[in-house]
């Protein structure tokens, strides 16, 4: 695939590179932001480490995670499609986290770009994501944007979107 950058009319995707490997980590070690997502070594090193391992799945069209941006170029926030199955057309959908710095609506624009994006470049179908059953903003913003809750756990649900 070529240079990636989705544009949107609050904010931008582009590809995260090892530039933003400290910004990744100020978001996913917010206390407040980072509730309820999986937790984060805060070693830079490491996560430039990982973004460069990364960077090699990206090259073999096996994973994209993208920084939001608003329209200035500011980044407010991370996506991430992961577990890209070619053959049975599906994904997952995840990384997903906003500062609170971002624009109005930019929760309904990250997905609507994202799922695009699997849609038309990927030719992908079947979109999964977990999400934490205490996040009560997540679930009403997925379920709001079609997603079908399928199972569920102790912690979490387990949606599908369907493309």
């Amino acid at each position: 695939m070529k240079r990636i950058k989705l544009e949107g009319n609050l904010i931008n995707l582009r590809l995260v590179e090892k530039i933003d490997a400290e910004f990744i980590i100020n978001l996913r070690t917010n206390k407040e932001l980072s509730t309820f997502i999986s937790l984060t070594n805060i070693n830079i090193e490491e996560q430039i480490q990982w973004i460069k391992d990364y960077k090699i799945r990206e090259k073999n069209n096996e994973e994209f995670y993208f920084i939001v941006e608003k329209k200035n170029g500011i980044s407010c926030g991370t996506v991430r499609i992961y577990n890209i199955n070619y053959d049975t057309k599906e994904t997952t959908w995840g990384s997903f986290i906003l500062d609170k710095i971002r624009p109005e609506g930019t929760a309904n624009e990250v997905i609507e770009l994202s799922l695009k994006f699997i849609l038309e470049s990927l030719k992908l179908e079947k979109v999964y994501l977990e999400v934490r059953k205490e996040n009560y903003k997540a679930i009403h913003i997925y379920e709001k944007n079609n997603f079908i809750r399928m199972k569920e756990d102790k912690k979490s649900y387990y949606y599908l979107k369907k493309l």
